[in-house]
């Protein structure tokens, strides 16, 4: 693995490692270039996950003391834990239940197919479905999804049984076990789904696919990755003509440290993303860095499966 000095103002600085800063941190290095990638939580493995949901929480997830507000009711039931998102290398990828499904043609043109929605800015996408599609067809084969590229479903475990019991009674024809990052078989060194039940806890098969044992290994093989975990990210700056050129973190003891930078990539999930770049505000960036349109950290929307 590399080994970058804080001044080397050559290498690119991804800030999280999940499904975005961790691909992208391989698809860099596999092009010989210098990446240091800072990941705020410890690196753990298929080995030291531990299938015991509550003890699985403390491993992997933010503990930092979290503060929410207003009606919704996530607010008043989990007020000090507005999401379960991952503080860990791999990040959500660790956590995800790998469900794998593209967008539908209607949900790229929401505003022109249902019209507004009070209080809400919505917009269509600017791009189409058939724009994506190239990219989904590639991270489909990269990840290994089920129902792509010849691989088999998963099979189905007793609560899909009782849905799809209760589907076909109702007359639906399509109910199968859907597109998953998930192994089927065993592909690319990584073995096949034993159905234990503990995705969201960190595959110990290493079925699930994850960044922490795919993109991530493959990219320090190539000996330009700088990993360096427990490295919290705590404000991006930039030159006087307002370009980024390092970002300022702290250890796992608190001491500070200011990595230069030709590049900054900002891959933290929906919460982290929108507070360092609200955090990152200067004189010349009153409202926040690549805050101009008012937006960022606007729009928060979880996933409804």
């Amino acid at each position: 693995m590399a080994n970058y000095k804080m001044n080397d103002n050559d290498v690119v600085v991804i800030i999280g490692s999940g499904a975005g800063g961790g691909t992208l941190a391989n698809e860099l290095c596999q092009q010989g270039v210098g990446v240091v990638l800072l990941e705020a939580g410890k690196r753990q493995s298929t080995k030291s996950f531990v299938n015991n949901e509550w003890e699985s929480f403390g491993q992997l997830a933010w503990l930092e003391p979290r503060t929410t507000s207003g009606s919704w009711r996530v607010a008043k039931d989990f007020s000090g834990l507005p999401a379960w998102i991952c503080k860990t290398v791999g990040g959500s990828t660790v956590h995800w239940a790998g469900a794998s499904l593209r967008l539908q043609e209607h949900e790229f043109h929401t505003k022109t197919e249902y019209g507004d929605i009070d209080g809400a800015n919505l917009l269509d996408w600017p791009i189409s479905l058939k724009d994506l599609e190239p990219y989904y067809a590639r991270a489909e084969d990269k990840m290994g999804v089920t129902r792509t590229n010849n691989i088999p479903g998963l099979p189905g475990n007793n609560n899909f049984k009782v849905m799809y019991a209760g589907a076909t009674k109702l007359g639906y024809k399509h109910c199968h076990t859907g597109r998953m990052a998930i192994n089927s078989r065993p592909r690319d060194g990584r073995a096949s789904c034993l159905q234990l039940g503990f995705c969201f806890q960190g595959c110990k098969t290493g079925a699930k696919w994850s960044t922490l044992y795919t993109e991530i290994p493959e990219a320090e093989a190539t000996g330009k990755l700088d990993l360096r975990p427990e490295s919290y990210v705590l404000q991006i700056q930039h030159d006087k003509s307002g370009k980024v050129n390092g970002v300022l973190y702290a250890d796992a003891n608190g001491e500070q440290h200011l990595q230069k930078a030709r590049a900054v990539c900002v891959a933290g999930n929906s919460i982290e993303t929108p507070r360092l770049l609200l955090n990152s505000a200067s004189s010349m960036y009153a409202d926040g860095m690549a805050n101009s349109s008012g937006q960022v950290g606007q729009n928060y929307m979880r996933h409804m499966t």
